[in-house]
């Protein structure tokens, strides 16, 4: 292994909802590969040969933003940390995320599948310039999700319209910038300075599409990312040391642009 790897995108609950978290997606058809606990994700992590991983809660209504949060600042010490979440209809976004700011979270996740929002809306401005004001980065699901019927409520054009109108914000965008919807990824938001990650894209898409992509946004614009416990850790790093990059763009994904978006140093 050429470097350290730290996965920028994995999920783990609090054990009394795990199971229940895990067994929602049985009738999807999608595998596990760990219990969904942050127990299980650390020995997944020992068998991947992982130093760290990050996990994504989030808020599914605005009241239960506060527990979701605490719980997350609670599970952030290492070598599991946490983002935060917030709410699209929170009716108070800036104090919401001063609050989770102080928590000594560095980011918030959001879905717009699960939390029932389309991206580029401006009623949802206040929150993207509240992570602004704050110092907070978004990460964001892309895309199509198999648990829900398309259209999406996020796509490459709507992403690409939300950074040209907030250009300071730092962005994250999950499953190489929209699952399933990688060619219009090529038009819309290759070159932009906001960031990509690899989750659950490892052996799922086109080999050669994902090499153009990464090598046309720049590795210092990619993270290593698997969706655990969605998809293995091991067999998605595994796929990902075989891919013809070189040693530099190797760190930077594995490892170095993780450690300078969360400002730690493994």
């Amino acid at each position: 292994m050429p470097c350290k790897v730290f996965d920028f995108h994995v999920h783990c609950y609090p054990e009394k909802v795990a199971e229940k978290a895990i067994q929602a997606v049985g009738p999807l058809g999608l595998h596990t590969y760990f219990n969904g606990t942050v127990a299980g994700l650390l020995q997944s992590m020992r068998e991947a040969g992982i130093i760290g991983s990050l996990n994504l809660p989030l808020a599914n209504t605005p009241e239960n933003t506060r527990g979701v949060n605490a719980w997350a600042a609670a599970n952030n010490t290492g070598p599991v940390y946490s983002l935060g979440s917030i709410h699209p209809d929170d009716p108070h976004p800036a104090q919401t995320l001063g609050w989770i700011r102080s928590l000594g979270l560095k980011g918030v996740k959001m879905h717009p599948e699960y939390q029932r929002f389309k991206i580029g809306k401006l009623q949802y401005d206040p929150i993207w310039k509240g992570c602004v004001e704050h110092g907070l980065f978004v990460l964001t699901h892309a895309g199509r999700d198999i648990a829900f019927p398309p259209p999406p409520n996020s796509d490459p054009a709507s992403i690409a319209a939300l950074h040209r109108r907030h250009p300071n914000l730092k962005l994250v965008v999950a499953h190489m910038g929209s699952w399933g919807m990688w060619q219009e990824v090529e038009e819309h938001l290759i070159g932009l300075p906001l960031y990509l990650d690899l989750a659950f894209t490892l052996g799922l898409m086109d080999r050669d599409q994902l090499l153009r992509i990464i090598r046309k946004h720049g590795a210092e614009r990619v993270l290593f990312g698997t969706d655990a416990p969605w998809q293995s850790q091991k067999e998605a790093l595994d796929y990902f040391l075989q891919l013809p990059l070189n040693d530099r763009e190797k760190e930077l994904i594995l490892y170095r642009n993780a450690a300078g978006l969360l400002g730690l140093e493994f």
